[in-house]
């Protein structure tokens, strides 16, 4: 992709799955990249070793983006670890399934909001604001899902989040396209990773979903990379606020299973 060798990168929950598709992505590009992770301390290992054998540069940081009181301090420190950041990929997430009855005081709703939908709301101003006063421009991709558009019974909260980003980042796009900082988003279809694969590899599974996609096939972290890549790279200088969805056309049919 033109214009990323040497782009210093910050990815948030690059330990495992889409995440670490988009740190090797970026290292084969040949980015200089900040891997944030939370718990999983032996996948970020893995992330780093992943990277660094493609000849990248990188270094790790640790955060849990429900201590929201947290991010101040940790966007600071991922700043300076190559004396400024470039990009922003705000892809830490968790996934919520639970109905809203059982959910009745909201407590999941506000824990998966928190890191969602505030943590990179927090950390795309931080790195606005680093970015203005540095005089430089900026490009943040979040990480959405398919669920910001049409989504289904058990995800209330995981729904809101996506939705709620989505609009943030129409809405930062707007404010800081004068600054020079571009704002897209990324909303991945199905794609297995660690905690999922085994799952979604069975073979009854794996009919239930495929053939509602025209593509017939699950995505995977790498092609989510990709298109991380082309949103960072100067082949799209020219967009901003938009959402990429890239899902082998399944929201294009409108066909989700039935849970």
């Amino acid at each position: 992709m033109q214009g990323l060798k040497d782009k210093r990168i910050l990815i948030t929950g690059a330990s495992s799955g889409i995440g670490a598709g988009m740190a090797k992505v970026l290292a084969r590009e040949g980015c200089r990249l900040v891997l944030h992770y939370n718990r999983n301390q032996h996948g970020i290992e893995q992330t780093l070793k992943t990277v660094e054998s493609l000849g990248a540069k990188a270094q790790v940081i640790q955060c849990d983006f429900k201590q929201l009181t947290q991010l101040t301090q940790f966007f600071n420190q991922a700043w300076l670890l190559f004396d400024g950041l470039d990009g922003l990929v705000n892809n830490a997430g968790i996934v919520t399934k639970s109905t809203s009855l059982k959910d009745a005081e909201g407590e999941q709703f506000a824990q998966t909001l928190a890191v969602n939908l505030q943590a990179p709301y927090q950390l795309s101003t931080a790195f606005a604001k680093a970015c203005i006063k540095a005089k430089q421009p900026g490009v943040i991709v979040n990480n959405s899902s398919i669920h910001g558009q049409a989504t289904c019974e058990w995800f209330s909260a995981y729904a809101a989040s996506k939705m709620g980003l989505d609009a943030i980042t129409k809405v930062q796009a707007v404010e800081w396209g004068k600054h020079g900082i571009r704002v897209n988003g990324l909303a991945p279809g199905v794609v297995p990773v660690e905690r999922t694969d085994k799952i979604l590899n069975q073979p009854e599974m794996a009919a239930k979903w495929c053939e509602r996609m025209p593509a017939g096939r699950y995505g995977t972290t790498e092609e989510m990379g990709e298109a991380t890549a082309y949103l960072l790279s100067d082949a799209t200088q020219w967009m901003t606020g938009s959402v990429l969805t890239i899902d082998g056309g399944l929201i294009a049919r409108g066909n989700y299973p039935v849970r």
